[in-house]
């Protein structure tokens, strides 16, 4: 979309009642022909190439643009999550804009791209984490998804610095949502060096990961100073989500074709059985992407805790917590769907 340009003023309604006026046109335009001069059917031409120009960036203005920042290693609803926010900008509901890896897996990289790749996105921008973790996890599955990619597809990850800067700095502002499903280390990094650009790109934030005591995302490798960092200074609206652990799905992927890294990677999780597994990322992306119109509700009157002692007011509206508002059937069915769709 170029700037400047007020694309919303051409609503959809407007397109769709043009191309009602202009189809009895074209359904006697072999009749016209013999009345009307060729200028008539140019200016018909024109004016259906022009309803089309503006019709991509009328959906596209009501798209989430995304970028997930994943630590896809040890479990495998990230790989779940992945597949979520695929299926979502096939929908039109999404633009996935980018992944960050967190981690710091060898294979890490080329899993994302596997995944990436079968859902036709190749070319999707990818990050990394470029410091050290201590006691770095161990996979089941990345490096089958690893070998899972053409070997003539080559891979180039940014660090996650430049990553995140060229994708923010070409996003109109107060349009970007950011949606953790791992470790903030990537964050704090991007906080602590750009934090002006943080304020003005970013719509949201939504993490994944315990509101009290958490005893994974927020403190694993040793990175509870970089999370307490995050949740201090992150400047834009900030979400925390934990639900999603008795959410146990992914064994509908036996269905699936066995090229499907999504299929493998559950496959190979579970060592060689379809079985479901808890879905806390899975929720996080639609939390980011539908917001309270989801299922969810953005509270507040709370407290947050870290496990070093840090807390947090979660006030519903510069820090909430998304509070699930259907039944667990609700969910359990909108995330199998969604896995499963395919490319």
């Amino acid at each position: 979309m170029q700037p400047g340009i007020r694309y919303h003023h051409i609503s959809f309604p407007i397109f769709a009642s043009a191309l009602i006026f202009l189809r009895p046109i074209e359904e006697n335009r072999a009749s016209l022909k013999r009345h009307y001069s060729r200028s008539v059917f140019a200016v018909y031409d024109l004016a259906i190439v022009f309803l089309m120009a503006f019709a991509a960036p009328v959906c596209n203005a009501d798209m989430v643009k995304v970028i997930i920042e994943t630590d896809m290693t040890l479990d495998v609803d990230d790989v779940g999550a992945l597949a979520v926010i695929h299926a979502l900008a096939n929908r039109k509901e999404a633009e996935l804009l980018g992944v960050s890896f967190n981690e710091v897996h060898p294979d890490g990289i080329r899993g994302i791209a596997a995944i990436n790749a079968w859902y036709d996105r190749a070319n999707t921008p990818i990050g990394r984490f470029e410091g050290t973790l201590e006691e770095p996890d161990e996979s089941r599955y990345l490096n089958y998804l690893a070998k899972m990619l053409s070997e003539s597809i080559h891979v180039q990850a940014h660090n996650a610095l430049d990553f995140y800067e060229e994708i923010l700095k070409s996003q109109r502002d107060q349009s970007v949502t950011i949606v953790s499903l791992g470790f903030l280390n990537n964050l704090a990094d991007l906080l602590r060096t750009h934090p002006d650009l943080v304020q003005r790109k970013v719509l949201r934030l939504v993490a994944m990961g315990g509101r009290r005591n958490d005893n994974f995302n927020f403190v694993r490798h040793g990175l509870v100073n970089e999370s307490q960092f995050v949740i201090e200074h992150w400047p834009t609206p900030f979400v925390v989500t934990d639900f999603g652990g008795s959410l146990h799905t992914g064994a509908s992927l036996s269905s699936m074709s066995s090229d499907n890294p999504v299929r493998e990677a559950y496959f190979r999780w579970f060592d060689g059985a379809f079985k479901g597994r808890s879905s806390w990322d899975q929720i996080a992306v639609l939390v980011g992407v539908r917001g309270e119109s989801g299922g969810f509700r953005f509270e507040g009157n709370m407290t947050g805790r870290l496990r070093n002692g840090f807390t947090w007011a979660i006030d519903g509206e510069h820090r909430s917590y998304a509070r699930p508002t259907e039944s667990n059937d609700f969910y359990l069915a909108e995330i199998e769907s969604l896995m499963t769709l395919k490319p």
